[in-house]
């Protein structure tokens, strides 16, 4: 059993073939993917589900809550290593959550898994 496999992520993603072709990517490597297309359907699932050890959601989404919104609120309900994506560059967010990583879109195989990687079996086990 790979380190991978004792990791269940969560993925929200509006586009729906990001979505898909990044879920792969991480099924590919090991990891469980539970996926969803916008914020408030991650943040209910967030709340109900344990085992998620990662949350990896776009910034911008339909649905009223965007990455960063879902970022606080599940930040205020329990300890959760949390990654946010976005085409537009970190700096250009009013406010950017504290203890969260930032990968830029678009990105590749092995920037998304070493992103990953470093969260879930880097030195911020």
């Amino acid at each position: 059993m790979t380190h991978a496999q004792n990791h269940t992520i969560l993925l929200a993603e509006d586009d729906r073939s990001a979505r898909e072709v990044t879920a792969l990517v991480l099924e590919a490597e090991g990891y469980h993917v539970i996926t969803t297309s916008n914020g408030t359907r991650a943040l209910n699932i967030l709340l109900q589900d344990a085992t998620i050890g990662l949350l990896v959601s776009d910034i911008h989404m339909p649905g009223g809550i965007d990455g960063i919104e879902l970022a606080q609120r599940v930040q205020m309900n329990r300890q959760i290593r949390i990654m946010l994506i976005s085409a537009d560059p970190r700096g250009s967010f009013a406010y950017f959550p504290e203890n969260v990583t930032f990968l830029s879109k678009p990105y590749d195989r092995r920037a998304l898994l070493g992103a990953v990687g470093g969260l879930l079996h880097g030195a911020l086990m």
